[in-house]
């Protein structure tokens, strides 16, 4: 089990990785800029769990088991984890759950849409195959990021991309989770996939998804269903489809909008059944068939938050209420009649 740990710059994990200052926090953990002093002047990141999460077996379990998916990806559009010799040295143990990766000196995508979205649409088709190249290479190797979201592509600023924070991962080819087998926590409320929100067990057509409303933000400047309330957010993505993006940007070509919807279907099975395949669609958007999808979409109306509402409470609610009485009055008949 690790030791609890309150890290800050200037401390030093097991004698090699000095911490020279926070980057991030989490809700589960602080980003680290350091020193690997083994390989100096190297420059690392360290992710460390917050002190709350320290102590348990299940921050060192999720931490481990990113590091395990981590360094069985090797792709110019994935973040390098390194490999750390404490975990083979019997005479250096590790004593802290932590994960370290490669440093890449630039900014998120997030950043970039928040400054200049929309972008031009050659830029996010370019951004967006790239993204594909990475995600597909995570599901040739059997896992799913499950929380693609412009936060987690690092954009270099030597040109580069890179996918990043992979603590949702987990193997595609197996029941068991992160964690302790039960669904993962799904991520953030504007990029789940309508089967996460129902709970399902993950597989790549989550990726999919998130690609898809990557690029739909990147290309409008705003998430396929906006909003402060989560809850709304997530109702309204298995009710219903989002604005058809040339109704947001009208320079958007009815290729790439039939891309990006392509990729934004509820249904798992109408997106594309690769993200190697979505990525040949955006190289070479010209072959793109236009179906017009656009027109074919289901908007959110409240007529049908309301009838997922009646149902909710029906099914929750109503519906055992009856099946009780339906079994009490059943017993009670059967009693009666052998008097």
């Amino acid at each position: 089990m690790a030791a609890v740990l309150k890290a800050k710059p200037g401390l030093t994990l097991d004698g090699r990785f000095l911490l020279l200052e926070e980057l991030a926090r989490g809700g589960m953990s602080t980003i680290f800029l350091a020193e690997d002093l083994e390989n100096r002047p190297a420059r690392v990141v360290v992710k460390v769990p917050l002190p709350i999460f320290s102590s348990g077996t299940g921050a060192w379990s999720i931490f481990q088991r990113e590091e395990e998916i981590g360094l069985a990806l090797d792709h110019p559009c994935v973040l390098k984890f390194v490999r750390l010799d404490t975990d083979t040295d019997p005479d250096h143990k590790r004593r802290r759950s932590y994960v370290v990766t490669e440093y890449v000196e630039g900014r998120t995508l997030a950043d970039l849409i928040a400054e200049r979205a929309p972008l031009p649409e050659r830029e996010a088709l370019r951004i967006a195959s790239r993204l594909c190249a990475a995600v597909q290479h995570v599901h040739d190797r059997g896992f799913v990021h499950y929380d693609l979201k412009p936060a987690n592509v690092m954009l270099g600023r030597d040109g580069t991309l890179r996918l990043i924070d992979f603590g949702l991962a987990h193997a595609a080819a197996t029941a068991r989770f992160v964690l302790a087998g039960r669904p993962p926590p799904i991520g953030s409320s504007d990029y789940v996939a309508p089967e996460q929100i129902r709970r399902k067990r993950g597989r790549p057509s989550v990726d999919i998804y998130g690609i898809g409303v990557i690029a739909y933000e990147m290309l409008t400047g705003r998430a396929p269903f906006p909003g402060d309330d989560p809850f709304a957010m997530a109702s309204a993505r298995v009710l219903g489809d989002p604005p058809a993006p040339r109704l947001l940007h009208p320079r958007i070509s009815r290729e790439a909008e039939e891309i990006v919807l392509r990729a934004l279907r509820r249904d798992p099975l109408e997106r594309y059944p690769s993200a190697a395949a979505m990525q040949a669609a955006l190289d070479r958007p010209e072959r793109v068939d236009v179906s017009n999808l656009c027109d074919r979409l289901v908007p959110v109306t409240p007529g049908r938050r309301r009838l997922r509402i009646a149902r909710t409470v029906l099914l929750v609610g109503v519906l055992p209420v009856a099946m009780q009485v339906a079994l009490f009055l059943g017993l009670w008949g059967y009693l009666a009649s052998r008097r």
